[in-house]
């Protein structure tokens, strides 16, 4: 059986977008910045094709991301970037082509549904991570560094740069790592691609939401069972609107309140340019004290 590998310096990303239009100028910034890092990039000019606020139909960003799959020289995929339209190609997707070319994929936001149907029917590694238009606009080196290491590792990657993340409740647990942007986490309820939350570390983050939408969101997973078995709660980056005055942390601990287990908030990940690429899928141990908090890998991407 065929297993993804760690990436190494001069393997090649295939670069797919399957969601948003984008302009050329960005796009190649952070095609720019990748090579950078050592690796080589390949996407098919077609990338470039836009239909409404879509990079093209979703035929053809079905056909580039399942030709990527298939190209044996393509060790990885990364997104271009996320906003709209990742879910409506995931059920004209070729599955058995897909299934048998496992590959790295790292991406965020909109790919979150993709990303958790990977991880969890084929098993394949994924990483919620930076993506290309992202890399282009400039990132602090400690996002480069996670980034790289994060694909290119072998082994569990232990314990995580936290930033300036804190504790909202005290507590430790461990689980499966997974999650991603919580309003895609919601848009995922009840489909093929729902977010597997049962005895997991669950992270979230999102960005462009008002206090009220993230309490609506965070409620309606409640009522739909979602959080009932899971065993700790990540926060990543929750970047508000402009001018939202709501107390977001009150909030939080509100909807919170009656959860048995650690919850820590702030962490670096999501909409950001301080962003801790995360493995998905992976054990994990997350221990939140009054004075500090930690999110631990303990398992490898790779295995």
């Amino acid at each position: 059986m065929k297993r993804a590998q760690p990436l190494k310096k001069g393997d090649t990303i295939g670069i797919a977008a399957v969601s948003g239009t984008f302009e050329r100028d960005a796009f190649e910034k952070g095609i720019t910045v990748l090579e950078s890092l050592g690796f080589k990039t390949f996407f098919h000019e077609s990338i470039f094709k836009k239909e409404r606020y879509l990079a093209g139909s979703d035929q053809r960003r079905s056909q580039e991301l399942v030709s990527l799959f298939e190209n044996p020289e393509i060790k990885a995929i990364m997104f271009v970037r996320g906003g709209y339209g990742a879910m409506r190609i995931l059920p004209i997707l070729d599955t058995k082509l897909i299934a048998a070319n496992p590959k790295l994929v790292i991406g965020y936001s909109d790919l979150t549904p993709l990303l958790a149907w990977l991880s969890q029917n084929f098993g394949y590694p994924v990483a919620y991570g930076p993506m290309v238009l992202g890399l282009g606009k400039g990132v602090p080196e400690l996002t480069l560094e996670h980034l790289v290491r994060a694909l290119t590792s072998e082994k569990a990657l232990g314990i995580l740069p936290g930033g300036n993340a804190k504790t909202l409740k005290e507590g430790e647990a461990k689980g499966k790592l997974r999650g991603g942007c919580l309003v895609m986490i919601n848009a995922s309820l009840r489909t093929p691609y729902e977010v597997n939350t049962d005895d997991a570390i669950l992270f979230f983050e999102d960005i462009n939401e008002w206090v009220p939408q993230l309490d609506r969101l965070l409620t309606q997973l409640k009522h739909a069972g979602k959080l009932k078995k899971v065993r700790g709660i990540v926060i990543g980056t929750l970047v508000l609107r402009s001018d939202d005055t709501h107390d977001v942390v009150a909030m939080l601990q509100d909807v919170f309140s009656d959860f048995q287990g650690p919850v820590i908030f702030n962490y670096p990940a999501g909409h950001d340019t301080a962003f801790v690429t995360l493995p998905l899928g992976v054990d994990a141990a997350l221990i939140a004290s009054e004075t500090s908090c930690s999110l631990t890998i303990t398992s490898g991407l790779f295995e």
